[in-house]
């Protein structure tokens, strides 16, 4: 479903009015929007108001900008509601937006699910019931989640998760000294959560 885009933010105001007068032309007698709110002379009214307030400011004054400004800022507000019209009407349907003469926002396409982090390594701790584990961060990872099998990796009912990391490091603390234990990775993105690492191992000081 494709959204509107008003595109008026940033227009000066001799923008402001070519794009006025550009939707004007495009929604005057298009079936796709037979009844316009604010209506198209309401926005014709302001686009001439403002068009007299440029002139008038090119050799005016601060009071003469100041009038200009406020003219543009009327116009944008009817242009603004009109987009709201529009996109009620248009209900996401992509042809019909542009040919109101508004613009289609882009949406960015989703990230894949990111890969399974790769180089899990488990390195033996100076300090007892620890190990200290590295890997590299696939692309897309926001967060990981970090797991342990203290009995045999073989034996899947054994996994537990025992942290959330958002680096690619992990510090497992509290493990039972002189046995080997088994750690995997698992990296979580905006599309989902990866395959699991390859299986490291270490045993505990």
């Amino acid at each position: 479903m494709s959204r509107i885009k008003k595109g008026l933010s940033r227009l000066g105001p001799t923008a402001m009015v070519a794009k006025a007068r550009y939707i004007e032309q495009r929604m005057t007698g298009n079936p796709a929007f037979p009844d316009p709110a604010p209506s198209l002379a309401d926005v014709g009214l302001a686009r001439e108001a403002l068009e007299a307030a440029i002139t008038a400011a090119v050799d005016g004054g601060r009071t003469a900008r100041a009038i200009r400004n406020a003219r543009k800022d009327e116009l944008k507000l009817l242009l603004d509601q009109l987009a709201g019209y529009v996109a009620s009407r248009a209900e996401g349907n992509e042809l019909a937006i542009l040919s109101s003469g508004y613009e289609v926002r882009q949406t960015s396409a989703p990230l894949p699910e990111p890969k399974a982090p790769v180089d899990l390594r488990a390195e033996l701790s100076a300090h007892p019931g620890r190990v200290d584990l590295t890997w590299a961060a696939p692309r897309g990872a926001v967060t990981y989640h970090v797991q342990v099998n203290r009995r045999s990796p073989d034996d899947q009912t054994a996994w537990e998760l025992v942290g959330v990391s958002t680096k690619a490091r992990f510090t497992v603390t509290g493990l039972e000294s002189a046995k080997t234990h088994w750690f995997r990775v698992a990296a979580i993105g905006t599309s989902g959560m990866s395959p699991w690492s390859d299986v490291a191992h270490s045993l505990v000081r």
